[in-house]
């Protein structure tokens, strides 16, 4: 069983909002086994203070951002950023993430989360083209990065991994990449700002997982892959209805799960 987070998310903030510019930063911790795995934190730098866990270990990890912030116009943002500290990956080393899941959304006037939203809205997360591709230059890959990765609440489409940045010399990562939200009639990959249709107003949540291509000289993986972590992205809720939305996310993860059937039965409904 899930726990909920341990202090009210209405004693921490007060509405999406107030986060501002901020970034995800990442760790490479050793393991007992001597393998290095990507683990992003939630207990550094001010800036991370709105980061909160969903579960009782500290692991699942949920990430607030605003649609509409001052940097990303009014279905857009860049946060948060992605950051691995001097030293943390070897020089070059590329951070990649994976889409996970499929799109949920919560609804300000029934005050809970539904797997699919009123307009068929999606959230894309664009990522870098990978290197190999871009060298290639072939028309048809660079247009399927080009597009983003698309979550929706029938699944994935696009790219379902992606590139976040290469390492400099001395292991850093920093960088900043865009998600966008689009109704039905939108597309987010379109230049401009008015290329998103109308997307409800509520809370949208995505889930990915970092990891990196990086091997060793026996090209066994140099990191294990992280924890996945989710991401709640606002579109307009104000005052105390981002903390709604949060707060009901950490009670529904609270609630007893199903039991797993047993092999060679299929259970159909549920999340």
């Amino acid at each position: 069983m899930a726990a909920s987070i341990s202090i009210p998310v209405s004693a921490q903030v007060a509405t999406c909002n107030d986060f501002g510019h901020f970034d995800v930063f990442i760790d490479i911790i050793e393991r007992d086994d001597h393998s290095r795995q990507l683990a992003a934190r939630r207990d550094t730098p001010d800036t991370n203070a709105f980061i909160f866990t969903l579960d009782a270990n500290d692991r699942q990890l949920l990430v607030p951002a605003d649609f509409g912030d001052f940097g990303g116009g009014p279905h857009k943002t860049d946060d948060p950023g992605w950051v691995i500290d001097q030293g943390g990956f070897e020089a070059n080393d590329v951070l990649w993430f994976r889409a996970l899941g499929s799109l949920n959304y919560y609804n300000p006037q029934t005050s809970a989360w539904q797997s699919a939203p009123p307009s068929g809205e999606r959230v894309r997360f664009f990522g870098a083209i990978p290197p190999d591709v871009f060298f290639n230059g072939d028309p048809d890959e660079l247009a399927f990065y080009q597009q983003g990765t698309i979550w929706s609440s029938e699944g994935l489409a696009g790219p379902t991994e992606s590139a976040i940045e290469q390492a400099s010399s001395i292991g850093t990562v920093h960088t900043h990449l865009d998600f966008c939200i689009e109704d039905s009639t939108g597309d987010c990959s379109e230049p401009g700002i008015g290329n998103t249709g109308n997307p409800a107003v509520g809370a949208y949540l995505i889930e990915l997982q970092l990891f990196s291509d990086a091997t060793d000289g026996n090209d066994d993986a140099r990191y294990r892959d992280a924890d996945p972590v989710k991401v709640i992205l606002n579109n307009g809720l104000v005052a105390d209805e981002c903390a709604n939305a949060i707060e009901a996310l950490s009670n529904r993860r609270a609630e007893p799960q199903a039991p797993t059937p047993a092999s060679g039965i299929l259970v159909i409904g549920g999340e």
